[in-house]
């Protein structure tokens, strides 16, 4: 039997017959795009995308003209491209998706720990803590909601920046430097790196007085089915507990992660009666 076969009705090639790696390449080309403009686009021309792409001129003007007109993108007078308000409003959306599928394991883990449990994000480079929950009947104390920056001095914003590569802990150190905000703060670059590199290996992220006094947090990732670091999820204590519950807290911080990384990948997910 022939390959191409048409439509009865048309004469056209039936629709299954549209070749798709063409679509696919044209989606990949459109990441491709709102990837460069996020990284240099006030220096990009149109010429200067289409040979990064690796396409034709007239293509490439059709995608950035669709990219523009939904809003992903925008045209800098006197050349050069910058990210759209289309999207801040889609991280806002995974955020908000992100808080309300989670927010049950975050409060579950306040309780089990009977210790402040937080969950944050990652925007520009800074940690967001998007909640933190007190365990029943305490007032909550250390980072609140909302507080953002402190990247390399928090656990959470150590296991954000960790999972989001060495590329980008250096932009942030070149936009935000490593402010010491206790003696324990980590300000030189170089042991930064390491320190990350060992929260890569073992998976959790601890900060003893780094960024206050009598603070000390544990925390661990929640990614995505890919495996991509979504956000954190952690724990904090006190400098003098550290010793005795320190272990169980590390415990409590990994099954939390797990949980969550569960509820994000499967939206069905009915939680598990582990721990």
């Amino acid at each position: 039997m022939g390959a191409n076969h048409r439509d009865e009705g048309t004469g056209d090639p039936a629709v299954s017959e549209v070749p798709v790696a063409s679509k696919f390449k044209s989606v990949r080309r459109v990441f491709r795009i709102m990837d460069l403009v996020s990284q240099r686009g006030e220096n990009l021309t149109a010429k200067e995308l289409a040979r990064e792409l690796n396409t034709n001129l007239s293509s490439c003007y059709y995608l950035l003209n669709i990219l523009a007109d939904e809003g992903y993108i925008q045209k800098i007078a006197g050349g050069g491209y910058r990210i759209g308000p289309a999207i801040p409003l889609l991280n806002e959306g995974s955020r908000r998706y992100f808080d309300s599928t989670i927010e049950p394991i975050v409060t579950e883990l306040a309780r089990r720990a009977q210790r402040h449990a937080y969950a944050a994000v990652l925007s520009d480079g800074e940690v967001v803590i998007t909640q933190a929950k007190a365990p029943e009947k305490r007032p909550l104390v250390g980072v609140v909601e909302g507080f953002h920056g402190a990247s390399h001095a928090l656990a959470l914003g150590k296991v954000l920046l960790a999972g989001a590569g060495s590329e980008y802990v250096e932009e942030y150190i070149d936009a935000h430097g490593l402010e010491a905000f206790t003696p324990r703060t980590i300000v030189r670059p170089n042991q930064l790196h390491a320190h990350l590199n060992k929260v890569l290996m073992v998976g959790v992220a601890t900060d003893f007085e780094e960024f206050a006094q009598n603070l000390c947090c544990y925390a661990a990732p929640v990614k995505s089915r890919g495996g991509k670091v979504e956000g954190a999820i952690g724990l904090s204590t006190t400098t003098s507990r550290v010793r005795s519950e320190g272990q169980q807290l590390i415990e409590l911080v990994q099954w939390a992660a797990t949980e969550a990384t569960a509820l994000l990948v499967d939206a069905a997910y009915e939680g598990r009666n582990s721990a």
